[in-house]
């Protein structure tokens, strides 16, 4: 490996040595070009993860669950996969037809994103409506039950971690729904040329890390996002959502993104990354979930979706 990275910088050195004067002087202007996953000596697969590569696994008493992506160091080598520095699992999940979880909690803090299905979610006292584009955030030790009532799965991302010290998780269940939020951009334009974002839950007015921000992204047809790399300490996760499959980049390489597959963004300085909508007839959509170095705010997000009693849930 060694010798083939050198051999590429050799290359290129003759070569530039060859171009004259002024025209290095055009080359000048243009942005410099990242360097290729040859030369930085990365393995992309590392930071991929589909649930249908891991076994099923039970939570809740009734849910099934596929990981994505898991806890593990993203500066060295490990498992595939296993390159999540802030969370503990990032999974896909099924509720079967009919069926209900236990009124349970877990130590972890727990997000939840509806794909497809319909149900409910309550604390033992009040209930949230569950269906598409509806969004749960747990805090830790929270009671909460699932209840599917409907004839068809419930298909969920589903993501656990344990808060940061100092952080102040919010006291109950939080519930958004994506539907009604508006879109935010960056200056009037896209953010990184063509990701329209809708906010879902952000910093400590939702008991979050003041750095973290989860976000719904939407790509317009025939477009890419904007090529850029992270620094350390940076965890960006982006989770492809149905109906479609689409295509993602790492360095200079690309991957089919089927859905649920999701990827981190390496956190090595050196890697860009983009999601990429190759379709002509309709947008597509990712989860974006992040852990930045800088504080989020400024996000509007509208109002939470109010719970109802329980005693109303059959009603």
């Amino acid at each position: 490996m060694l010798h083939s990275k050198l051999m590429v910088v050799c290359a290129a050195t003759a070569l530039w040595s060859q171009v004259p004067a002024d025209v290095a002087a055009e080359f000048a202007k243009s942005p410099t070009p990242p360097p290729s996953n040859e030369v930085v000596g990365i393995d992309i697969d590392r930071f991929i993860g589909n649930p249908f590569q891991h076994q099923v696994r039970f939570s809740h008493g009734s849910l099934l669950l596929r990981s994505i992506l898991a806890h593990g160091d993203p500066y060295g080598p490990g498992a595939p996969g296993a390159v999540l520095e802030y969370r503990k699992d990032l999974a896909y999940g099924t509720l079967l037809p009919k069926n209900e979880t236990t009124l349970t909690s877990i130590p972890e803090q727990l997000f939840i994103y509806v794909e497809k299905g319909e149900g409910h979610i309550d604390n033992g006292s009040e209930y949230w409506d569950l269906r598409e584009g509806i969004a749960v955030l747990i805090p830790p030790n929270a009671k909460h039950r699932l209840v599917n009532t409907s004839n068809e799965p419930i298909d969920m991302i589903m993501m656990f971690w344990i808060p940061e010290s100092g952080v102040t998780p919010a006291k109950d269940i939080l519930v958004r729904d994506v539907n009604t939020v508006p879109f935010h951009d960056c200056g009037g334009v896209g953010c990184h040329w063509t990701y329209w974002g809708k906010n879902i839950f952000h910093s400590t007015p939702h008991g979050l890390h003041p750095n973290e921000g989860f976000h719904l992204v939407h790509v317009p047809p025939m477009s890419i996002g904007e090529p850029h790399a992270h620094v350390r300490k940076w965890e960006e996760i982006w989770v492809k959502l149905g109906p479609d499959d689409a295509y993602l980049t790492l360095g200079s390489e690309v991957r089919d993104m089927p859905v649920h597959t999701g990827f981190l963004a390496p956190p090595n300085y050196k890697t860009v990354h983009a999601v990429l909508n190759l379709r002509r007839d309709r947008s597509q959509k990712w989860l974006f979930l992040s852990r930045f170095i800088v504080k989020q705010s400024g996000y509007t997000t509208g109002p939470l979706v109010a719970a109802k009693p329980v005693s109303s849930v059959n009603k």
